[in-house]
């Protein structure tokens, strides 16, 4: 392999393990969210019998917190996109571009992709935290 070509590779290499990092992170951030949803909501349900604006107060944190989940997971699409855009670019120097191979057949299958799945979770917690609040609220206004 001539020089240009062992650097190119040793560039395309390193930015293959950037993006297996940024994965890494991001289900790192996933799991933080998680724990912290499970945890809020726990201390929602064992709120509820004490103090309705206590429970209001978790569900407006709640909601909070889920969008900025949200928003984490769509910084993280958009900078692993523009890492594979980088990297089927490098591929277009190497003998067999594996990336861009990979993901036109994955393409062809119709499924569909992780990061639409992975944005319902967000939304799911905070549909979880509007019934928290409106309880709540409902509790506080004396109507249940």
């Amino acid at each position: 392999m001539d020089p240009q070509q062992e650097m190119i590779f040793r560039q395309y290499e390193l930015m293959v393990n950037s993006s297996l990092q940024l994965t890494n992170w991001r289900q790192g951030a996933n799991n933080f969210f998680l724990a912290v949803n499970a945890a809020l909501l726990t201390i929602a349900t064992y709120l509820y019998s004490l103090s309705p604006l206590t429970g209001i107060v978790i569900g407006v944190i709640g909601i909070a917190i889920a969008v900025l989940w949200h928003s984490t997971i769509i910084y993280f699409k958009a900078l692993n996109k523009a890492k594979f855009n980088v990297i089927e670019e490098m591929e277009k120097q190497l003998p067999i571009p594996m990336f861009h191979l990979e993901y036109s057949h994955f393409k062809k299958e119709n499924t569909k992709i992780a990061t639409e799945i992975e944005c319902g979770i967000p939304w799911l917690f905070g549909i979880a935290y509007v019934l928290v609040g409106a309880l709540n609220i409902l509790k506080f206004i004396k109507i249940i």
